[in-house]
Formats: structure tokens, C-alpha cells, sequence
């Protein structure tokens, strides 16, 4: 199963990701994909793992990728049906050692990755069912003398532990389709009744989801839930299976007089796997939303709960008043995320992880906020709070738009460094200075924070502005730096006066919403930043 599953992953090559990353739009294409990709590469653990490395790096989205995980639940089931076609319907070794011959032709004399990897494929292929026929020979004759099922306790004690034993063996061997061939040949050698297989199958697909686990230890909580979502679709579907085992087996059986076909126990397991999965399919179509819902709750990290909102709820948009005050509050806090971020623009170097944190968490919140200014705007209101609900949703814009300039300025910062010239970088650590002063003065969750205050700290920022700007041309001009250089260095304070700028405007709406500042003092004040050639955004 080893060489099997690891020449087809290579001999695949991108198209496993790549199947994965566009062909999962919907929930029933991510279904068709994992069952596809499952059944080609004969490993729902390899897909597993690619899922949730997708959904580690945000390329496949938690929704769409629970539906890649059903399905390779599905996908997998192709491997009993080949053990059941194949492994006991024709000569074994005849058709067996041709694969085993030409895949290790390929595997040595071939040229490129791919072919190699085909070989190797196929040579795992043809050494699998030369094992199954080793097995398939012991076991007719151990199941002659002994029966398994003589060693567990009858009833639903019995299964459980059946169940129990399939699981250890899958966790312990690393991959459910080598266990699903041992029982299959088990059963039809007469070492266990296909019951007692079929509750075994169980254990195998619970095993399959240590694999899941491993993988999201370490991983970001959307990561983490889908390997939750795994076990939960494996848990559910394995105890419904076992609850209605006896209804199964009586079903399966019908569907074999149907066909007209023999019921060998390895054809019944097979058929058992692949019904029970697809229970399991039918079954997420009704539960997958409500357990979407319940994981989006679970594995939070530090940065999800800082991003959800802390003063906004239902209740209070009944009251209108109510409502405002908490706008105000959730407001504060955005303002010092947008704080934060300016404050990490203007370090040497800048911090830009930091700066990423604080603007994730921004575009988080910010949808939040817009949705229940929307909500709260529905009702009819006096034209007093309207207009405060305006100055909250300018309040948002400035804040996004400093984040955005911080996000830009600590890019290009980065890439520049220190100023060239000792003069030049007295020039720049001033601006910078004053910049930091202003961010932590515009924080409205600080007790002294004031509009006065702020406006004096924004006349310090400009005139550090003005200072550098006059020193990168004077500079220019003598040739003492690199005109692309010195405008580079430009762009750069002009990015971080602009967050500056823009962090001012927001500490101006919130001193008018807490009643500190008039709108015809704010609108003045936004109005004399604007003729300093920064059109409003």
C-alpha cells in the first residue's frame, strides 16, 4: 500500500492540489473532488492532508473543504471494491507478476520522475494482491480451526470491540485500505462472519482520522476544524452504522439477490464500506451547517477573539441610545488597532508582522460594525442619531485607510532601511518620533486622550514632515543621494503622514460622538488637512 499510494502521488504530481485548489467551489464539487482524487491516488489520507494544508494557508475555505473530506471518505471505498473484484475473482500471481515486473522495469530503467513513480505505483500494486494471496491461503486454513468472533463477547460488545480492534490496527499501520484488504480476506477465508468484518471496516474509518489529527497540531484554527469536522463525520457515521448494523447486512443482501450475484463475504464487505459512507454523505447534507456553525465556535485562537466584537449585540439595538454608546465602545477599539498599527509603521525597522495582526483584526471587525450601523439605520430614528450614525461610518473609513497607508509605508520601509547620511536620519528619526507621539495620543482608550491634544501633535507631525521633505531635496539636489532613492524616502513619509492624517480624522469623529468636539470644528479641521494635498477619501 506504501509504494502503491506514494508512486501515484508522485506520478500525479500538481494534480492533486490543483484539483484541490479549483474544482471545490461548491459543496458538491469539493464531494466529486475527493472522491476523485481519493480514488486515483488510493490514499483519503493524502487528501486529508492536503486539505487542511489548503485551509492552513487560507486557499480552501473551511466549508468547502469539510465537503473534499466527506468525499474522500467515499474515494477510499475504491480500494475494498478492488480487493473484492480482484483479489478473488481471478488467478492472483497471473495477473499480479506482470504488474510487479513492469513497474520495477520502470522503476529502474525509466527516465524522469514520473515514470519511476508509475512503476513504483504499479509494482505496489501487483506485491498487494500477491499479499493478499498469501493471506487469502493462511486464512482458509486457520478458519477451519478457529473463528475470531469465538473470542469477543456477542451483542454490541462484541461489535464495539471489533470496532475498537479496526481502529487500533489502522492507527497503527497508517493506512486504512492494507487493514480493509486483511479483513476482506479474513471474511472470505472464513475467520470472521462478514458481520464481525463489517464492524471491523467501522474501526478502520475511525482510524483514518489520527492522521487528521497529527496533522492540524500546531496549525491555524481553521485547520484545526476541519480535522474536527473529520473525526466528528467518522464518529457519526461509524456509531449510526454500527446502531443499524443488522439492517445493513439485511440490506446489502437484497441488493446481491437483486443483482443476481453471488453474496461472497468480500463482495458484502465492500458494498458495506461504500453503503455506510455514503450514509455518512447523506447524513452531513442535513448536519454539515449546523456543524459548521459549531466548529466556527470551537478552536478559536488569540487573534479570532480579538476580532470578534465586544460591545455589539441584539439586545441593544432596541434602544437606540443604547445602541450608539456601543458603537462608540466597539469604535474605540478600532481606533486603537488602527493606533497600534501607525505606531508599528513609524519603528526602525517597521513591524510589520505586527502590523499585519492589527489589520487582519481590523478587516475582521470592520464588516461586523458595518452590518449593525446597517441594522441599527433600519429603524426610525431622530436626525441627531442619523447623523452620529454617518460619523461612525466615517470613523471606520479613517481607520482603514491608516491601516492601509501603515501596511504600504512599513512595505516600503522595509525595503529602504536606514537613511543614508547621518543628517538625513536625525531628519527621519524626528518625523518618526512625532508620528509615534500621535498614535499614542489619538488612542481613544486612553484616559487623556483629547481632541486638543491630538490637533497639537498633528501641527508637530507636519511641521517633521515638512523638515524631511526639505532635507531629501536639498539632498537630491547636491547629488548627496539618489534621486530614485530620495523619492522612495519621500513616498515614504508621505504614506506615513497620510496614516497619521487619517488617524487624526477618526480621533476628530470620536470627539464629536463623545460631545468634546462640534462637527463644524471637526469638518474645519478635515477640511485644512485636505488643502495639504490629501484628497478625502
Amino acid at each position: 500500500m506504501h509504494m502503491l499510494t506514494e508512486g501515484l502521488k508522485l506520478a500525479a504530481g500538481r494534480t492533486l492540489p490543483a484539483l484541490l485548489e479549483r474544482g471545490t467551489a461548491t459543496p458538491a464539487r469539493g464531494l466529486a473532488a475527493g472522491m476523485l482524487m481519493t480514488a486515483a491516488v488510493q490514499s483519503s489520507t493524502a487528501v486529508t492532508v492536503a486539505s487542511i494544508g489548503f485551509v492552513n494557508t487560507g486557499l480552501l475555505s473551511l466549508k468547502n473543504a469539510m465537503w473534499v473530506i466527506f468525499g474522500s471518505n467515499v474515494g477510499t471505498t475504491m480500494n475494498a471494491w478492488l480487493v473484492a473484484a480482484l483479489g478473488f475473482s481471478f488467478r492472483i500471481d497471473a495477473f499480479a507478476l506482470p504488474f510487479v515486473g513492469v513497474g520495477a522495469v520502470l522503476m529502474l530503467a525509466a527516465h524522469g520522475v514520473r515514470p519511476r513513480a508509475l512503476g513504483q505505483a504499479l509494482a505496489g500494486f501487483g506485491v498487494l494482491f500477491l499479499g493478499i494471496d498469501v493471506l487469502k491461503d493462511a486464512f482458509s486454513g486457520v478458519g477451519a480451526a478457529i473463528s475470531l468472533q469465538d473470542y469477543v463477547m456477542p451483542g454490541v460488545a462484541g461489535w464495539l470491540t471489533l470496532v475498537a480492534i479496526g481502529t487500533v490496527l489502522t492507527v497503527l499501520m497508517q493506512a486504512s485500505g492494507a487493514v480493509i484488504a486483511i479483513i476482506i480476506t479474513a471474511a472470505q477465508g472464513g475467520l470472521m462472519s462478514v458481520e464481525a468484518a463489517c464492524a471491523m471496516v467501522i474501526g478502520t474509518n475511525i482510524g483514518t482520522t489520527s492522521t487528521a489529527i497529527l496533522s492540524a497540531i500546531g496549525a491555524t484554527s481553521s485547520a484545526r476544524r476541519l480535522a474536527a469536522a473529520h473525526v466528528m463525520f467518522n464518529l457519526v457515521t461509524g456509531s449510526v452504522a454500527l446502531l443499524i448494523l443488522p439492517l445493513l447486512i439485511g440490506l446489502l443482501g437484497l441488493l446481491r439477490t437483486w443483482f443476481e450475484q453471488p453474496a461472497t463475504p468480500a463482495v458484502m464487505v465492500a458494498m458495506f464500506h461504500t453503503v455506510f459512507n455514503l450514509l455518512g454523505v447523506l447524513l452531513m447534507v442535513v448536519l454539515a451547517a449546523p456543524m459548521l456553525r459549531f466548529l466556527s465556535r470551537r478552536f478559536r485562537s488569540r487573534e479570532e477573539e480579538i476580532a470578534r466584537p465586544r460591545h455589539l449585540d441584539a439586545p441593544s439595538l432596541a434602544v437606540p441610545d443604547l445602541a450608539l454608546h456601543a458603537l462608540r465602545q466597539e469604535l474605540g477599539r478600532t481606533q486603537s488597532f488602527a493606533t497600534t498599527a501607525l505606531t508599528g509603521a513609524a519603528r526602525i525597522p517597521p513591524d510589520t508582522p505586527w502590523i499585519e495582526r492589527q489589520a487582519s483584526t481590523l478587516d475582521t471587525l470592520a464588516p461586523a460594525i458595518t452590518a449593525y450601523i446597517g441594522k441599527l439605520s433600519g429603524a426610525t430614528l431622530p436626525a441627531a442619531l442619523v447623523e452620529a450614525l454617518a460619523r461612525s461610518l466615517r470613523t471606520l473609513q479613517y481607520q482603514e485607510n491608516a491601516v492601509a497607508a501603515a501596511r504600504q509605508a512599513a512595505t516600503l520601509g522595509a525595503a529602504l532601511g536606514t537613511a543614508p547620511g547621518a543628517e538625513l536620519d536625525a531628519a527621519v528619526a524626528t518625523f518618526r518620533q512625532a508620528v509615534a507621539a500621535l498614535a499614542a495620543g489619538a488612542d481613544a482608550s486612553r484616559g487623556e486622550f483629547s481632541a486638543a491634544a491630538v490637533e497639537a501633535l498633528l501641527a508637530e507631525v507636519e511641521a517633521r514632515y515638512q523638515a524631511l521633505k526639505e532635507a531629501l531635496l536639498i539632498h537630491g539636489a547636491h547629488a548627496r543621494i539618489d534621486i530614485a532613492a530620495m523619492q522612495d524616502w519621500l513616498r515614504l513619509a508621505s504614506l506615513q503622514r497620510r496614516a497619521t492624517e487619517q488617524v487624526a480624522k477618526a480621533a476628530r469623529m470620536l470627539a464629536v460622538l463623545d460631545g468634546d468636539l462640534s462637527p463644524q470644528q471637526a469638518a474645519e479641521a478635515n477640511a485644512v488637512d485636505d488643502g495639504n494635498g490629501h484628497p478625502e477619501s
